[in-house]
C-alpha cells in the first residue's frame, strides 16, 4: 500500500468524490449539499484557536454560497435558473482550500494537548451525514417553507437569529436564514456553532462563540436548527450557552425537519409540525409493507426483473440475530420502517423516519431454480439524497466484493441473494493454498479500495488515542449489562493492548470505514471459484461506509485477523500482501482493539440480553480474548 508521500496533491479523494458528485448531478440540492458540507468542514477548522485568518474571510464567502444556493433550491424548479451559481468552479476551489486548511492544522500541531482542537479537527477530517439523508429522513427542500410557515404564525416581525449546530444545521440553517431575510427580519447573519463532547460534557467552542455577534437587536428571538433532538442534552448544552451570550433574547426556539421544539429545565418540548417529506409517498420507505406495491416499486426502478413472479416480504434477520436471539436488537416484526406510515401526520411527538433499522427482503413464492435468476433480493438502506448518492456510488466502485445483481433505489441498496456463499474464516483452513494466498490478496485490495475512495487526508502523527482506556471502559459497562464476570480483566487489558497509539496509525493518514458496523467474521464470505482456474469469489457485506466511521489500516488488519482466526501461515500470507511490516506489526499490537468492537455492538444491539444471550456474549468475548493472547 502506498505511503503517505506517494498520495496525491490536493483533496483527499472522498473530498473530490462529493464535488465530483455534485457536478455531475447538476441539480440545485446537490450543488447545495456540497456547498453545506464544505461550510461544516470549514467551519470545524476555523473554530480552532490557531486557524488563519484565511480560514475565516473562506468561510464568509462558503456562508454566501450557502445562501445563495439556499435561495435557488427554495425557489422550486420552476422558477430556477438554467445555470445555478455558485457553479462547478466555486464548489473545487473552496473544497479544495478546506482540505488544505484543515491538513495544514494538522501539520502545524494544532491538535497537541487541546482536547478541543483535535475533535474539531476530527470532526473536519470525517464524512459526516445530516440526518435528514440518513437517519431521520426528511426532504430538505421543505424547510424553507417550515421556516416561512412559522414566522407566519408568529403574527409580527421579530428579529430572529438563526444559528446551525453542526452537522445537521449546516443543511439546515441557510434554508431556514433564507425565509427569514424573505421576510425582512434578520437580526445578523446565520451562522453555525459545533457542540464538543470532551471530559464528560458537552460544551461549545469559545473560538467559535467568541465570534458570535456581540449584541442582538432587542426582541430577537433565536433560532437554533439541527437534526431532531434525541436525549436533548445537546439542545440543553446549546441553548444554555447561547442564553448566557445573549441574556436580553426575547426566546430561544429549536428546529429540526418538520418540527419546532421549546428547551427548558424540563426538558423538550414539541410546539409544531408541519410536514417532513413530500406527500407522494412513491418511495420504498414511504411504502406499507405490502409485498405488491413494494415489488412494483423495485420493478419500474429497476432493481427487480419486470416478470411475473410473486413474492413475499420479510424482515431481513442477520447472523447477528441469530448468533444472539431474540433479545437482539434487528428489524421491526414486518420488516419495515414503523414511522413511514405516521410521517406526514399532525402529532408534536417525536417520530423518526428510520429504514436503515428496518432491511427487508422479498422473496419468491415458488422454489429457486438452479442456474436462474435470483429468488430473494434483500433492501438495506444505506442514505437517500446527494450523501446517499455519493455512498451508493462509493459502492458501486467496491462492486468486486458485492453479489453481482445490485440496484441503488430511494436509499436502499438492493441485492439479488447469491447462493452458496460461506463465512470466510472457516472455509479459508479448508482450501488448498493457493486460494487462501487469492482470497488474502482481495481482501488487501479492498483495504486498498478504502484508501483509493474513501481516503480522508492526512492527521497529525503525535496525535493518538487510547485504546486500552476505551476498552476498560466498554468492559465495565457490559459487565453491569451482562452481570456476570467477564473474561477479559485488567490485566489482561495491560498485557495485550498498549495505551497510546497513534491516530492515523503508522501512516498517519485516515479513510472512510464501515468497520464499526460490519466487523464481525460474518461480514467477509467466500464462495467456491466459478471455474478451476478462476479466482475465489469474495464478499464484504455491509461496507457502505455512511454508518461508519474514520479509521487508519491498522484497525482494519488486526478486526480482521482476529475475527478470522488467522494461522501463522495465513498471516504470513497477508504480511506479505499488505507489504508494509510496519503497518502490519502495530496492527498485531493491536489486535486488543478488536474486541472493542465487539462490545460496541454488543452494548449497542443487545439492550437487554436474556441470560441465554449473556452466556454467548461472554463465551465468544472468551474466544476473541485467547486467540488475542496468542498472537504475540
Amino acid at each position: 500500500m502506498p505511503s503517505t508521500a506517494e498520495l496525491p496533491s490536493g483533496p483527499p479523494p472522498l473530498r473530490r468524490a462529493a464535488v465530483a458528485a455534485a457536478i455531475r448531478d447538476g441539480g440545485a440540492e446537490a450543488r447545495y449539499a456540497c456547498a453545506c458540507s464544505i461550510e461544516q468542514l470549514l467551519a470545524d477548522t476555523a473554530a480552532c484557536p490557531t486557524a488563519p485568518s484565511s480560514a475565516h474571510v473562506l468561510l464568509d464567502e462558503v456562508r454566501r454560497a450557502c445562501a445563495d444556493l439556499a435561495g435557488v433550491l427554495a425557489a422550486g424548479p420552476a422558477k430556477r435558473p438554467a445555470a445555478t451559481e455558485p457553479g462547478p468552479d466555486f464548489l473545487e476551489r473552496a473544497m479544495a482550500r478546506t482540505a488544505a486548511l484543515t491538513a495544514g492544522l494538522w501539520r502545524a500541531g494544532a491538535a497537541r494537548g487541546d482536547a478541543a482542537a483535535e475533535a474539531l479537527l476530527r470532526h473536519a477530517t470525517d464524512w459526516k451525514t445530516p440526518e435528514c439523508y440518513g437517519y431521520d429522513l426528511a426532504d430538505i427542500g421543505l424547510v424553507h417553507g417550515q421556516a416561512a410557515a412559522w414566522l407566519a404564525a408568529t403574527g409580527e416581525r421579530t428579529p430572529v437569529f438563526v444559528v446551525g449546530v453542526r452537522t445537521g444545521g449546516s443543511y439546515l440553517a441557510p434554508l431556514w436564514a433564507a425565509a427569514v431575510a424573505d421576510a425582512g427580519c434578520t437580526a445578523a447573519a446565520w451562522t453555525t456553532l459545533r457542540p464538543l463532547r470532551t471530559a464528560g460534557r458537552i460544551a461549545l467552542a469559545p473560538a467559535e462563540t467568541g465570534r458570535l455577534p456581540a449584541a442582538l437587536p432587542p426582541g430577537t428571538v433565536v433560532v437554533a436548527v439541527d437534526d431532531q433532538p434525541d436525549t436533548g442534552g445537546t439542545a440543553r448544552a446549546v441553548r444554555d450557552a447561547l442564553a448566557l451570550r445573549y441574556p436580553e433574547a426575547r426566546d430561544i426556539v429549536f428546529a429540526s425537519p418538520g418540527r419546532t421544539y421549546a428547551v427548558d429545565g424540563t426538558g423538550i418540548r414539541a410546539l409544531a409540525r408541519t410536514r417532513a417529506v413530500r406527500a407522494d409517498g412513491g418511495r420504498l420507505w414511504q411504502l406499507p409493507a405490502a409485498a405488491a406495491r413494494l415489488t412494483a416499486r423495485a420493478r419500474s426502478g429497476g432493481a427487480m426483473p419486470a416478470d411475473a413472479t410473486e413474492f413475499r416480504v420479510t424482515p431481513f434477520r442477520g447472523p447477528f440475530h441469530e448468533a444472539y436471539g431474540a433479545s437482539a436488537t434487528e428489524t421491526e416484526a414486518d420488516g419495515r420502517s414503523a414511522t413511514a406510515t405516521v410521517a406526514d401526520g399532525a402529532s408534536t411527538e417525536v417520530v423518526r423516519i428510520s429504514p436503515r433499522n428496518t432491511p427487508f427482503s422479498l422473496v419468491a413464492e415458488e422454489p429457486a431454480v438452479p442456474g436462474d435468476r435470483p429468488r430473494a433480493y434483500h433492501f438495506r438502506f444505506i442514505g437517500t439524497g446527494p450523501h446517499g448518492a455519493q455512498g451508493a456510488e462509493a459502492v458501486e466502485a467496491l462492486g468486486d466484493f458485492l453479489p453481482p445483481v445490485r440496484r441503488y433505489l430511494d436509499g436502499y441498496l438492493v441485492t439479488g441473494h447469491e447462493e452458496g456463499l460461506r463465512p470466510l474464516g472457516p472455509e479459508l483452513r479448508r482450501m488448498p493454498a493457493p486460494h487462501r494466498r487469492q482470497v488474502l490478496e482481495a481482501v488487501v485490495r479492498y483495504w486498498q479500495a478504502l484508501d483509493d475512495i474513501g481516503g480522508l487526508g492526512p492527521v497529525d502523527p503525535a496525535v493518538t488515542y487510547a485504546p486500552r482506556e476505551r476498552l476498560a471502559t466498554a468492559l465495565d459497562r457490559l459487565r453491569d449489562r451482562l452481570s456476570c464476570r467477564l473474561p477479559v480483566d485488567g490485566g489482561w487489558l495491560d498485557r495485550h493492548l498498549p495505551r497510546r497509539a497513534p491516530l492515523g496509525g503508522t501512516r498517519a493518514r485516515l479513510f472512510r470505514t464501515s468497520l464499526p458496523y460490519s466487523h464481525h467474521c460474518w461480514h467477509w464470505q467466500v464462495g467456491a471459484a466459478p471455474a478451476p482456474d478462476a479466482l475465489p469469489v469474495v464478499r464484504r457485506f455491509g461496507l457502505d461506509w455512511i454508518w461508519g466511521g474514520s479509521g487508519a489500516l491498522e484497525a482494519e488488519i488486526s478486526s480482521f485477523v482476529v475475527e478470522n482466526r488467522l494461522d501463522a501461515t495465513d498471516l504470513a500470507t497477508l504480511r506479505t500482501a499488505v507489504a508494509d511490516d510496519r503497518a502490519f506489526d502495530t496492527a498485531l499490537d493491536l489486535a486488543g482493539d478488536a474486541l472493542w468492537w465487539n462490545v460496541k455492538s454488543w452494548l449497542r444491539r443487545c439492550p437487554a440480553p436474556t441470560p441465554v444471550t449473556a452466556r454467548r456474549i461472554a463465551g465468544d468475548l472468551g474466544e476473541l480474548a485467547r486467540y488475542v493472547g496468542g498472537l504475540r
